[in-house]
């Protein structure tokens, strides 16, 4: 039943929380931290057993950042739900003139109404039920959830045992829980948790305009990032026909792949959306009248169902497919402009290979501080491939890299956990993956052959040293994210259904009292 009173504490909650800026990589995540720190801290459940109460630092970490760890134990229970919250927000840029206003939920909804005319935007900001404002609803408000339920649920005698991390880093590279996941196995064996299931808050939104159900979705797409290295032949810009261009290697990689549905992944449960670049980038440092001999292209890929060595295979010949277009639009440009020219023509001899990357025992380079992970992995292609002059794709794979996991409904424990969080919430649409990556990517077991071919595909995997994919063994546990519903996640007119928050709270405290 609806609970005004709790309702407001949550809005207010997290309007507390929105307006203090967590933009991922910043210090503005450890603050964060140390706020969420200083919130748990009061509450006597900590006062009298701060051993409930730990963080988990970042690894290597220049800002000092940590995720923290809060249980609620049941004398002589060992029933455990590992919950899970991020606290870290995409940057505030996209707000334009609206920036200071970003985090001002009370503020913003007046200056968005003087810059839009989108009639479902104006119709949801004359709405008070609609908290506008970074991070209101990725995922502040799920954050708000996890804190109320620690603060009440902590005075229950009964129930089941609630461990909750908060989460630093998920919308960048996962280090917060990646880096949580050991930390998460030793407090379960220091106080004898059963960890039966994972439940994520992250956000929830409509599928389609016009969308108004409520999901739970039993698992999480996973997610490849694709990279080519295009290696061109360099030329003068006023002999074009001389060389090879590379950002015209990267333009038709580009055609071939962004946003084409033939490399959408499916299986009998869902279809993924379709890749689209993330990064494009030539080396040219200063202006010339030289043509680009390297340029490189990152792909977001989503996963549901191929292997990483079937990707690899079927963007090999993505790649093949791309180069022909190359070679073909080359030579058709060539006739004609011979053609105009009253020159003889003929066909033009590029040809330009296509290989996966294959890692040369002789690279050793080092991974310098505050490197970007990818940025890395390209500068070892570039070191063992740019000795070989010829035109070239080199296909590898970047960090991060996100497992896919859904439930196996032919499973007993599974279906009763489907079953149990159904009971608690009814009219809620069930689907069996949460279609934007999230962190339940880390709380099971990863398919090892998956993960051997990745380690395979990513250059210099060894000295990122990132993921212990053995600490998540133990992990083997059905999960599920249950959101606070809104809508323009990572947009400026980013807002959060506040009722939605409330209910995603009763649906916890009643799955947790089963």
């Amino acid at each position: 039943m609806l609970n005004k009173d709790k309702e407001n504490k949550l809005r207010n909650l997290t309007q507390e929380l929105v307006s203090i800026g967590s933009i991922v990589n910043s210090e503005g995540e450890r603050v964060m931290a140390d706020k969420i720190m200083q919130i748990l801290s009061v509450f006597d459940v900590f006062k009298t057993n701060p051993e409930y109460l730990r963080i988990c630092p970042v690894k290597d970490d220049m800002l000092g950042r940590y995720s923290i760890l809060a249980l609620v134990k049941r004398p002589d229970v060992s029933k455990t739900v590992l919950g899970i919250g991020h606290f870290d927000t995409v940057a505030i840029e996209d707000y334009g003139e609206l920036k200071p206003y970003a985090l001002n939920p009370l503020g913003l909804k007046d200056e968005i109404k003087k810059i839009t005319d989108d009639p479902e935007i104006l119709s949801d900001l004359d709405d008070q039920d609609y908290l506008f404002g970074r991070g209101t609803l990725d995922m502040k408000s799920g954050i708000a959830v996890w804190l109320t339920l620690i603060s009440e649920w902590s005075l229950q005698n009964s129930g089941k045992n609630l461990l909750v991390c908060f989460v630093c880093d998920e919308e960048g590279n996962s280090k917060g829980m990646i880096d949580a996941i050991p930390h998460i196995r030793q407090m379960a064996l220091d106080f004898h948790l059963d960890i039966q299931a994972a439940i994520d808050t992250d956000y929830t939104s409509p599928q389609f305009r016009g969308d108004h159900r409520r999901f739970l979705y039993g698992g999480t797409i996973g997610k490849i990032l694709v990279q080519y290295l295009c290696i061109g032949k360099e030329a003068h810009a006023g002999d074009p026909y001389a060389g090879i261009d590379a950002n015209q290697l990267v333009s038709a990689l580009i055609e071939e792949i962004n946003m084409n549905p033939e490399y959408c992944d499916s299986n009998s449960l869902d279809v993924t959306v379709p890749p689209i670049t993330l990064s494009i980038k030539d080396d040219k440092q200063q202006y010339s009248v030289q043509t680009a001999k390297t340029a490189s292209v990152a792909f977001n890929v989503t996963t549901i169902g191929r292997s990483i060595e079937q990707w690899e295979k079927l963007f090999i010949i993505a790649g093949q497919k791309a180069m022909k277009n190359v070679i073909d639009k080359l030579n058709n440009s060539y006739r004609e402009y011979c053609q105009q020219k009253g020159r003889d023509y003929a066909p033009l001899l590029w040809k330009v290979s296509v290989n996966a990357f294959q890692e040369n025992s002789e690279i050793n380079l080092t991974f310098e501080v505050n490197e970007d992970e990818r940025d890395f992995s390209l500068r070892w292609v570039k070191q063992q491939y740019l000795s070989d002059p010829t035109p070239q794709l080199v296909l590898f794979l970047s960090m991060p890299y996100y497992p896919h996991h859904t439930l196996d409904m032919k499973n007993p424990i599974h279906k009763e956990f489907v079953s149990d969080i159904q009971q608690c919430a009814p009219g809620y649409t069930y689907l069996p993956y949460y279609p934007y990556i999230s962190d339940l990517s880390f709380i099971s077991r990863a398919n090892p052959v998956d993960v051997s071919a990745t380690r395979r595909l990513i250059p210099g995997y060894d000295k990122l040293n990132r993921v212990d994919w053995s600490a998540m063994e133990s992990f083997n546990i059905p999960m599920m994210n249950i959101g606070p519903w809104g809508k323009d996640a990572h947009k400026f007119t980013e807002r959060v259904y506040v009722p939605s928050i409330y209910s995603v709270y009763d649906i916890l405290w009643a799955y947790l009292l089963m």
